[in-house]
């Protein structure tokens, strides 16, 4: 079978590499003989999505998470086919519904519950059960029947994410009739299709005691930010349930006076919608004030700088911080560094450590170092910041590691779990290493293979990494040598 499928491959990519050849001489072709074509060609393209759907299925069930020394197949999927997360985590979702055993809620447990109602609980998720299956089946028939281009199935992935745990039709019938809907529809007349479908299966839902699920729409929860704009900001998305919108809107109600968070007197220029935002600030930063005594600053925003930045700064220049946000002079004045906000002095001409506001205890300065010199998961390719890392023991503790910073690097929470303490190679798993002179990163694979440099941007964008490669144009040999600090400290040590 893997012969039959390499000689597969090997004809769609020299067919495909023959057929662009071709297309980049536009001037030599017309388009009344190419135009079939090139229908036919994007018909078929459907049909890659099924080939990807089944290779994800295959990545799930046999690990391929290993291959790449990782716990979950999301780091197969990033590293050698180059999907983003998103793309990673959509792709196994989709192969898991299409070729996985049907994911259907599991009945509730009730102490109170009659033998009579656990049997007849029992008896609906198994009849759940059956009915997936056959819409699992209906499901993959629309998918090879290319009913639906890529932009129609990413209108139907968008628009599925809304159906709540006990919607009626589950995901995979709405799946098909939506793919099946495909065929005849524009893409703006399939998303009201599906939309309209969603809402009426969520409504039709009932659990396991045919009653509405009454906490459907809390089960939805959530927040998720999108990009960085040019403008440096980004929107965010949030799902509420009715009594959380309740409270959202009871606490940000006590700031939408007009006047409200301003000096006495002053004029109230803000929207409505302004005064809102700035009162969820307000309440943001009471919160972070009560929690620095008790987690010891590390839940707050790190900005890190050189003296050499903060003079040539001006109103576009951008201080890296332990989120994954970068802030302007303007940005860090509103947070006010008095506050709950801690600034890393790094030296100008060596990269090292010289300073630091409202720091009192060795292992909070030992973080925010890490932070300056990594700004990202070392693991290559994750972008986690700083608030969502892990300190972790290159020579693991139980082994006798100690906490020394040539000894410390930062890893998320699913990558240092994919970290082998023992260096063994056993699980498929590698280590992690630093030069204890230049802190340089590097990953050793558990097949003994050559060791990889981290190399991701946002850590090659980190402060300590930028001065560092400075450091190094203008100093060649400051690997054999040890520089002397130049700057000053912007802060004094703090012994309150």
């Amino acid at each position: 079978m893997t012969t039959i499928i390499d000689q597969h491959v090997n004809q769609i990519t020299a067919g495909l590499e023959a057929l662009s050849n071709l297309m980049m001489e536009p001037d030599s072709l017309h388009l009344l003989g190419t135009h079939q074509a090139i229908e036919r060609l994007h018909g078929s393209l459907p049909l890659l999505g099924n080939v990807n759907a089944a290779f994800a299925h295959l990545c799930t069930r046999d690990n391929a998470g290993s291959l790449v020394g990782a716990n979950h197949p999301v780091e197969y999927l990033t590293q050698r086919l180059g999907l983003s997360r998103a793309q990673a985590f959509d792709l196994l979702n989709h192969g898991k519904r299409l070729f996985g055993e049907p994911d259907i809620p599991v009945p509730p447990t009730n102490p109170e519950q009659t033998e009579e109602d656990k049997r007849a609980a029992e008896e609906e998720a198994q009849r759940r059960k059956e009915q997936e299956k056959k819409a699992q089946e209906r499901a993959r028939k629309a998918a090879r029947e290319k009913k639906a281009s890529e932009e129609k199935k990413r209108i139907i992935s968008n628009a599925l994410k809304d159906l709540n745990e006990h919607a009626n039709p589950g995901y995979l019938e709405c799946y098909s009739q939506a793919m099946e809907a495909a065929a005849r529809m524009t893409p703006e007349e399939l998303r009201k299709f599906v939309t309209d479908l969603v809402r009426k299966a969520n409504r039709a839902g009932l659990d396991y005691e045919k009653k509405k699920d009454p906490l459907a729409a809390f089960k939805k929860r959530g927040i998720s930010f999108g990009p960085t704009d040019a403008d440096g900001g980004s929107y965010a998305r949030l799902y509420l349930d009715a009594a959380s919108r309740a409270k959202f809107e009871a606490a940000l109600a006590a700031g939408e006076a007009p006047g409200s968070h301003l000096p006495d007197g002053s004029k109230d220029t803000r929207t409505k919608q302004q005064r809102r935002f700035d009162q969820l600030m307000h309440i943001l930063d009471n919160y972070s004030q009560a929690r620095i005594t008790r987690d010891r600053g590390i839940g707050t925003v790190v900005v890190t700088l050189t003296l050499e930045d903060l003079v040539g700064a001006d109103w576009q220049t951008r201080f890296s911080t332990n989120t994954s946000v970068d802030l302007t002079a303007l940005d860090i004045l509103h947070l006010g560094l008095a506050g709950d906000t801690f600034a890393l002095q790094l030296d100008s001409a060596t990269g090292v450590p010289l300073s630091l506001g409202r720091a009192r205890l060795a292992s909070i300065e030992q973080r925010l170092v890490l932070l300056a010199t990594q700004g990202v998961c070392a693991w290559n390719g994750c972008t986690k910041p700083g608030v969502e890392l892990e300190a972790h023991h290159l020579q693991s503790y139980l082994h006798g590691g100690v906490t020394d910073l040539n000894n410390l690097i930062l890893l998320c929470r699913e990558h240092h779990r994919c970290n082998n303490d023992n260096r063994d190679g056993a699980g498929g798993k590698g280590h992690f290493e630093k030069d204890p002179d230049t802190w340089d990163i590097t990953h050793h694979p558990a097949d003994g293979g050559p060791p990889t440099t981290t190399s991701t941007w946002q850590f090659e964008q980190s402060p300590g990494q930028r001065h560092k490669r400075k450091i190094r144009d203008k100093h060649p040999s400051f690997d054999d040598q040890e520089l002397p600090g130049t700057d000053p400290p912007l802060f004094a040590p703090d012994t309150g």
